[in-house]
């Protein structure tokens, strides 16, 4: 039986794993600091996860990061969101008629993650949110999801510069054949690009795809019960 307060070398894994994915391109010492670890241990850590392709060594630095298994698994994961599938080309078409960046996001734990997003095509755009997490208080994303635990509705939220200086986000959800939310379906944009009478507009066709998106999954899971 493991002592309280002692890692296993699987937690211990992890916490690189954690480490790398917070700042890549990190050293054994820096990660030995980081991971509160003896060097030894964090090259044994690195060696396995490098073995198994989770972990990436750079030949000119030395330095680790992210291996590409990570994109495997990321692949794996989304592919078990079958309502991701069918928001897909929704998404695209908000995509081109806003201009903006569309995101899909959902709710974990206190947290909202984004998962998948149609990137605008313009010059300037926002950093992407893709695999970050941030607080469902103050995103406009959790805060939908949140109020759409209280309502039948279909709810439409803003964040001003609450989560992010200069950026705007305006979400609502997108529901499943039993009429639960299960995702966000957010637009995120500088604010400058962002004026009332666009807000109105985004507000109109994010419900609008929103709510088709929901249609095609109930009419999805009719036929697949069928």
């Amino acid at each position: 039986m493991k002592k309280k307060g002692v890692k296993t070398s699987v937690e211990k894994a992890l916490d690189l794993i954690e480490a790398l994915k917070d700042k890549d391109d990190l050293g054994v010492t820096e990660l030995s600091k980081i991971l509160n670890l003896n060097k030894n241990n964090v090259f044994r850590l690195l060696a396995t996860l490098e073995l198994k392709g989770l972990v990436e060594q750079d030949e000119e630095t030395g330095h680790y990061k992210l291996g590409m298994k990570f994109l495997f698994l990321e692949d794996a994961y989304l592919k078990g969101l079958p309502f991701l599938r069918y928001a897909k080309p929704f998404m695209r078409k908000l995509r081109n008629e806003v201009g903006e960046t569309v995101y899909l996001s959902v709710l974990h734990k206190d947290d909202i993650v984004y998962m998948y997003s149609e990137e605008s095509n313009k010059a300037v755009h926002v950093h992407s949110r893709i695999a970050h997490r941030y607080s469902s208080k103050t995103t406009a994303a959790g805060k939908a999801l949140k109020k759409a635990e209280e309502t039948d509705e279909y709810p439409f939220e803003i964040d001003k510069e609450e989560t992010e200086p200069e950026v705007i986000e305006l979400a609502t959800v997108i529901k499943d054949e039993w009429e639960h939310p299960i995702a966000s379906l957010s637009i995120v944009a500088p604010i400058s690009r962002i004026n009332n009478t666009k807000i109105n507009n985004i507000k109109n066709l994010l419900l609008e795809t929103a709510k088709e998106i929901s249609k095609h999954i109930k009419e999805k899971s009719y036929v697949d019960v069928v």
